[in-house]
Protein backbone atom coordinates (compact mmCIF):
# COMPACT_ATOMS: atom_id res chain seq x y z
CA UNK A 1 0.00 0.00 0.00
CA UNK A 2 1.47 3.32 -1.12
CA UNK A 3 0.55 6.59 0.63
CA UNK A 4 1.04 9.95 -1.07
CA UNK A 5 0.44 13.23 0.72
CA UNK A 6 1.03 15.84 -1.99
CA UNK A 7 -0.24 16.47 -5.50
CA UNK A 8 3.29 16.56 -6.88
CA UNK A 9 4.25 13.22 -5.34
CA UNK A 10 1.08 11.39 -6.38
CA UNK A 11 1.32 12.68 -9.95
CA UNK A 12 4.97 11.66 -10.18
CA UNK A 13 4.12 8.19 -8.87
CA UNK A 14 1.22 7.72 -11.30
CA UNK A 15 3.18 9.02 -14.29
CA UNK A 16 5.73 6.29 -13.63
CA UNK A 17 3.16 3.62 -12.72
CA UNK A 18 0.51 4.03 -15.44
CA UNK A 19 2.60 2.80 -18.40
CA UNK A 20 3.18 -0.46 -16.51
CA UNK A 21 -0.45 -1.00 -15.47
CA UNK A 22 -2.50 -3.71 -17.17
CA UNK A 23 -5.71 -2.88 -15.30
CA UNK A 24 -7.78 0.29 -15.19
CA UNK A 25 -7.56 2.77 -12.32
CA UNK A 26 -10.59 2.98 -10.01
CA UNK A 27 -11.00 5.96 -7.68
CA UNK A 28 -13.03 6.06 -4.46
CA UNK A 29 -13.19 9.58 -2.95
CA UNK A 30 -13.80 9.71 0.82
CA UNK A 31 -13.61 12.11 3.73
CA UNK A 32 -12.25 9.36 5.96
CA UNK A 33 -13.94 7.94 9.08
CA UNK A 34 -14.29 4.86 6.91
CA UNK A 35 -17.08 2.35 7.47
CA UNK A 36 -18.35 -0.71 5.65
CA UNK A 37 -20.13 1.49 3.10
CA UNK A 38 -16.79 2.85 1.88
CA UNK A 39 -15.16 -0.55 2.09
CA UNK A 40 -17.93 -2.12 -0.01
CA UNK A 41 -17.00 0.22 -2.89
CA UNK A 42 -13.39 -0.89 -2.63
CA UNK A 43 -14.50 -4.52 -2.70
CA UNK A 44 -16.52 -3.85 -5.87
CA UNK A 45 -13.44 -2.39 -7.52
CA UNK A 46 -11.31 -5.31 -6.35
CA UNK A 47 -13.74 -7.74 -8.00
CA UNK A 48 -12.88 -6.08 -11.32
CA UNK A 49 -9.17 -6.24 -10.47
CA UNK A 50 -8.75 -2.50 -10.86
CA UNK A 51 -5.78 -0.55 -9.55
CA UNK A 52 -7.48 1.19 -6.62
CA UNK A 53 -6.90 4.74 -5.40
CA UNK A 54 -8.68 5.98 -2.26
CA UNK A 55 -8.54 9.63 -1.24
CA UNK A 56 -9.00 10.77 2.35
CA UNK A 57 -9.72 14.48 2.46
CA UNK A 58 -12.20 16.41 4.58
CA UNK A 59 -13.27 19.01 2.04
CA UNK A 60 -14.04 22.40 3.64
CA UNK A 61 -15.74 23.83 0.55
CA UNK A 62 -18.72 21.45 0.81
CA UNK A 63 -19.58 22.46 4.38
CA UNK A 64 -21.91 25.36 5.11
CA UNK A 65 -20.80 27.93 7.74
CA UNK A 66 -22.99 26.44 10.47
CA UNK A 67 -21.97 22.83 9.79
CA UNK A 68 -19.56 20.44 11.45
CA UNK A 69 -16.31 20.80 9.46
CA UNK A 70 -14.08 21.29 12.51
CA UNK A 71 -15.74 18.43 14.39
CA UNK A 72 -16.05 16.02 11.47
CA UNK A 73 -14.54 12.69 12.58
CA UNK A 74 -10.91 12.27 11.55
CA UNK A 75 -9.60 8.75 12.11
CA UNK A 76 -6.66 8.49 9.73
CA UNK A 77 -4.72 5.79 11.59
CA UNK A 78 -7.75 3.50 11.79
CA UNK A 79 -8.68 4.29 8.18
CA UNK A 80 -5.23 3.34 6.92
CA UNK A 81 -5.35 0.04 8.81
CA UNK A 82 -8.67 -0.82 7.14
CA UNK A 83 -7.34 0.08 3.70
CA UNK A 84 -4.16 -1.92 4.25
CA UNK A 85 -6.25 -4.96 5.18
CA UNK A 86 -8.04 -4.65 1.82
CA UNK A 87 -4.74 -4.24 -0.03
CA UNK A 88 -5.67 -0.88 -1.54
CA UNK A 89 -2.97 0.13 -4.03
CA UNK A 90 -2.67 3.87 -3.41
CA UNK A 91 -3.91 6.25 -0.72
CA UNK A 92 -4.00 10.00 -1.37
CA UNK A 93 -4.16 12.20 1.74
CA UNK A 94 -3.51 15.79 0.60
CA UNK A 95 -3.46 18.89 2.80
CA UNK A 96 -5.96 21.73 2.39
CA UNK A 97 -3.31 24.23 1.28
CA UNK A 98 -2.06 21.92 -1.46
CA UNK A 99 -5.55 21.30 -2.82
CA UNK A 100 -6.71 24.94 -2.57
CA UNK A 101 -3.71 26.13 -4.62
CA UNK A 102 -4.19 23.52 -7.34
CA UNK A 103 -5.63 24.92 -10.56
CA UNK A 104 -6.89 23.12 -13.64
CA UNK A 105 -8.80 23.93 -16.78
CA UNK A 106 -12.28 25.10 -15.82
CA UNK A 107 -15.14 23.08 -17.25
CA UNK A 108 -18.61 24.26 -18.19
CA UNK A 109 -21.55 22.16 -17.09
CA UNK A 110 -25.21 22.53 -16.14
CA UNK A 111 -26.25 21.98 -12.52
CA UNK A 112 -29.77 21.00 -13.73
CA UNK A 113 -31.14 23.02 -10.81
CA UNK A 114 -29.78 20.75 -8.09
CA UNK A 115 -29.27 23.82 -5.90
CA UNK A 116 -33.08 24.05 -5.70
CA UNK A 117 -33.76 20.35 -5.07
CA UNK A 118 -33.67 18.23 -1.91
CA UNK A 119 -30.31 18.73 -0.11
CA UNK A 120 -29.42 21.60 -2.43
CA UNK A 121 -32.14 23.78 -0.86
CA UNK A 122 -30.79 23.27 2.64
CA UNK A 123 -27.01 23.01 2.01
CA UNK A 124 -26.18 25.64 -0.65
CA UNK A 125 -22.41 25.07 -0.41
CA UNK A 126 -22.54 21.29 -0.61
CA UNK A 127 -22.94 20.40 -4.28
CA UNK A 128 -20.69 23.17 -5.66
CA UNK A 129 -18.05 22.10 -3.13
CA UNK A 130 -18.39 18.42 -4.06
CA UNK A 131 -18.13 19.19 -7.78
CA UNK A 132 -15.05 21.37 -7.24
CA UNK A 133 -13.10 18.81 -5.21
CA UNK A 134 -14.04 15.76 -7.27
CA UNK A 135 -13.11 17.51 -10.54
CA UNK A 136 -9.78 18.46 -8.97
CA UNK A 137 -9.13 14.88 -7.91
CA UNK A 138 -10.10 13.56 -11.34
CA UNK A 139 -7.71 16.05 -12.95
CA UNK A 140 -4.89 15.02 -10.62
CA UNK A 141 -5.41 11.24 -10.63
CA UNK A 142 -7.00 10.63 -14.06
CA UNK A 143 -8.84 7.39 -13.19
CA UNK A 144 -10.93 5.41 -15.67
CA UNK A 145 -13.64 4.56 -13.12
CA UNK A 146 -15.04 6.35 -10.07
CA UNK A 147 -17.15 4.56 -7.43
CA UNK A 148 -19.81 6.35 -5.36
CA UNK A 149 -22.41 5.14 -2.86
CA UNK A 150 -26.18 4.95 -3.34
CA UNK A 151 -26.90 6.54 0.06
CA UNK A 152 -25.66 9.78 -1.48
CA UNK A 153 -27.71 9.23 -4.63
CA UNK A 154 -28.10 12.98 -5.30
CA UNK A 155 -24.33 13.36 -5.25
CA UNK A 156 -23.90 10.29 -7.48
CA UNK A 157 -26.35 11.58 -10.08
CA UNK A 158 -24.93 15.12 -9.97
CA UNK A 159 -21.35 13.96 -10.53
CA UNK A 160 -22.41 11.47 -13.20
CA UNK A 161 -24.14 14.25 -15.13
CA UNK A 162 -21.12 16.56 -14.79
CA UNK A 163 -18.74 13.87 -16.03
CA UNK A 164 -21.03 13.13 -18.99
CA UNK A 165 -21.37 16.83 -19.87
CA UNK A 166 -17.64 17.49 -19.71
CA UNK A 167 -16.79 14.36 -21.73
CA UNK A 168 -14.33 13.14 -19.14
CA UNK A 169 -13.13 9.66 -20.20
CA UNK A 170 -14.36 7.68 -17.23
CA UNK A 171 -17.30 5.64 -15.97
CA UNK A 172 -19.27 6.38 -12.82
CA UNK A 173 -20.30 3.29 -10.84
CA UNK A 174 -22.75 3.15 -7.94
CA UNK A 175 -22.48 0.78 -4.98
CA UNK A 176 -25.54 -0.17 -2.95
CA UNK A 177 -26.36 1.41 0.41
CA UNK A 178 -24.86 -0.57 3.28
CA UNK A 179 -27.01 -0.72 6.41
CA UNK A 180 -26.82 -1.76 10.02
CA UNK A 181 -28.98 -4.72 11.04
CA UNK A 182 -31.48 -2.09 12.23
CA UNK A 183 -31.73 -0.72 8.68
CA UNK A 184 -29.98 2.58 9.43
CA UNK A 185 -27.73 3.52 6.50
CA UNK A 186 -24.07 3.60 7.49
CA UNK A 187 -22.64 7.10 7.70
CA UNK A 188 -19.58 8.68 9.30
CA UNK A 189 -21.96 11.03 11.10
CA UNK A 190 -23.69 8.12 12.87
CA UNK A 191 -20.83 8.41 15.40
CA UNK A 192 -22.53 11.55 16.69
CA UNK A 193 -25.68 9.67 17.73
CA UNK A 194 -26.24 8.94 21.40
CA UNK A 195 -27.80 5.62 22.40
CA UNK A 196 -31.24 7.24 22.66
CA UNK A 197 -30.77 9.09 19.36
CA UNK A 198 -29.80 5.84 17.66
CA UNK A 199 -33.05 4.20 18.80
CA UNK A 200 -34.91 7.06 17.11
CA UNK A 201 -32.77 6.97 13.96
CA UNK A 202 -33.74 3.42 13.00
CA UNK A 203 -37.25 4.67 12.23
CA UNK A 204 -35.90 6.55 9.20
CA UNK A 205 -35.52 3.43 7.06
CA UNK A 206 -38.66 1.84 8.52
CA UNK A 207 -40.63 4.92 7.45
CA UNK A 208 -39.15 4.84 3.95
CA UNK A 209 -40.18 1.20 3.52
CA UNK A 210 -43.64 1.86 4.91
CA UNK A 211 -44.05 4.89 2.63
CA UNK A 212 -43.02 2.82 -0.40
CA UNK A 213 -45.61 0.18 0.41
CA UNK A 214 -48.38 2.76 0.89
CA UNK A 215 -47.48 4.48 -2.40
CA UNK A 216 -47.71 1.15 -4.19
CA UNK A 217 -51.10 0.63 -2.57
CA UNK A 218 -52.30 3.84 -4.20
CA UNK A 219 -52.51 6.30 -1.31
CA UNK A 220 -52.52 10.00 -2.18
CA UNK A 221 -48.89 11.05 -2.30
CA UNK A 222 -49.15 14.58 -0.89
CA UNK A 223 -51.24 13.66 2.14
CA UNK A 224 -49.18 10.51 2.76
CA UNK A 225 -45.88 12.42 2.88
CA UNK A 226 -47.34 15.01 5.28
CA UNK A 227 -48.61 12.23 7.54
CA UNK A 228 -45.25 10.44 7.53
CA UNK A 229 -43.36 13.63 8.41
CA UNK A 230 -45.65 14.24 11.38
CA UNK A 231 -45.13 10.64 12.46
CA UNK A 232 -41.34 11.02 12.42
CA UNK A 233 -41.50 14.22 14.48
CA UNK A 234 -43.72 12.46 17.01
CA UNK A 235 -41.20 9.58 17.25
CA UNK A 236 -38.43 12.01 18.20
CA UNK A 237 -36.87 13.52 15.07
CA UNK A 238 -36.44 17.22 15.74
CA UNK A 239 -36.68 18.49 12.14
CA UNK A 240 -37.51 17.10 8.70
CA UNK A 241 -35.78 18.97 5.88
CA UNK A 242 -37.66 16.99 3.26
CA UNK A 243 -39.52 13.78 2.54
CA UNK A 244 -40.12 13.75 -1.20
CA UNK A 245 -40.51 11.48 -4.20
CA UNK A 246 -38.38 12.22 -7.25
CA UNK A 247 -37.63 10.34 -10.44
CA UNK A 248 -34.19 8.78 -10.78
CA UNK A 249 -33.17 11.88 -12.77
CA UNK A 250 -34.27 14.00 -9.75
CA UNK A 251 -37.18 15.52 -11.65
CA UNK A 252 -40.67 15.66 -10.17
CA UNK A 253 -42.35 12.29 -10.43
CA UNK A 254 -45.85 12.21 -11.91
CA UNK A 255 -46.01 8.42 -11.56
CA UNK A 256 -44.14 7.70 -8.31
CA UNK A 257 -43.93 3.95 -8.89
CA UNK A 258 -42.12 4.39 -12.22
CA UNK A 259 -38.33 4.65 -11.77
CA UNK A 260 -38.68 6.90 -8.73
CA UNK A 261 -37.10 7.19 -5.30
CA UNK A 262 -38.21 8.37 -1.90
CA UNK A 263 -35.69 10.84 -0.47
CA UNK A 264 -35.43 11.98 3.13
CA UNK A 265 -33.26 14.25 5.26
CA UNK A 266 -34.09 14.45 8.95
CA UNK A 267 -32.43 15.82 12.07
CA UNK A 268 -32.06 14.33 15.52
CA UNK A 269 -30.86 17.35 17.46
CA UNK A 270 -27.53 18.30 15.77
CA UNK A 271 -27.23 15.16 13.63
CA UNK A 272 -28.56 15.29 10.07
CA UNK A 273 -29.33 11.92 8.46
CA UNK A 274 -30.15 11.25 4.82
CA UNK A 275 -31.44 8.18 3.02
CA UNK A 276 -33.31 7.12 -0.11
CA UNK A 277 -34.89 3.98 -1.51
CA UNK A 278 -36.09 2.97 -4.94
CA UNK A 279 -39.85 2.53 -5.30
Amino acid sequence: MIIKKTIKSVQKYLNNKKPKLINKIAFIPTMGALHEGHLSLIKLAKERQYFIIVSIYVNPSQFDPNEDFSNYPRTLRTDLAKLKKLSVDLIFTPKIDDISKYTFKKMKYSTFGIENKLCGRFRPHHFPGVAEIVLKFLSILKPEVIYLGQKDYQQFFYLKRIIEQTNLPMKVKMGKTIRENSGLALSSRNKYLSKDDHEISVHLYKTLKETRLLIKNGLNLSSLLKKQKKKLLKIGFTKIDYLEVKRNDLKTSTKPHKKSRIFIAAHINDVRLIDNILI
